[in-house]
């Protein structure tokens, strides 16, 4: 990317985690919204390449956590340890990764990857991008239902 677009981006330019925060549509091509919370949007992915993978944004645009002020940041951490606590008891994973990435969106946003028994990289991290595993719509509405009945 160009860096006068990136640059545009980490302005909140343009920016499409935005345009999802804003959004009042609950499905789109990336996933299906499951809840609003205090500081973040919790999306369950449209590949659920594995079981549950959602992706938690933040309300405010920043880039990293760490620009966030005290509050908010112990809002959106809150937030995500809500949301780790409902997909663990939704999924029962054995371990979930949490990964703040933002390499291709400067817009603070946590990938939330469940990890099961016999998954496609034991010992390293799982890529969304290796594979695509989409859903009927009526599965992808239970698994927001389950989720938010957890919440």
């Amino acid at each position: 990317m160009p860096p006068e677009q990136w640059d545009a981006l980490v302005r909140g330019e343009q920016c499409p985690l935005c345009a999802e925060i804003t959004s009042q549509e609950p499905v789109n091509q990336y996933g299906y919204t499951v809840a609003n919370l205090g500081m973040s949007r919790l999306r369950l992915a449209a590949n659920q390449f594995v079981p549950g993978y959602c992706v938690l944004i933040c309300k405010k645009h920043v880039r990293e956590l760490y620009h966030l002020t005290l509050e908010e940041r112990s809002r959106y951490v809150e937030d995500l340890v809500r949301t780790a606590q409902a997909l663990e008891a939704t999924f029962h994973p054995l371990k979930m990764n949490l990964q703040f990435l933002g390499n291709a969106v400067p817009h603070l946003h946590c990938h939330i990857i469940l990890r099961f028994y016999g998954d496609a990289a034991p010992g390293s991290p799982l890529d969304p991008n290796t594979g695509t595993r989409l859903l009927s719509v009526q599965a992808y509405e239970e698994r927001v239902n389950l989720i938010r009945a957890v919440l």
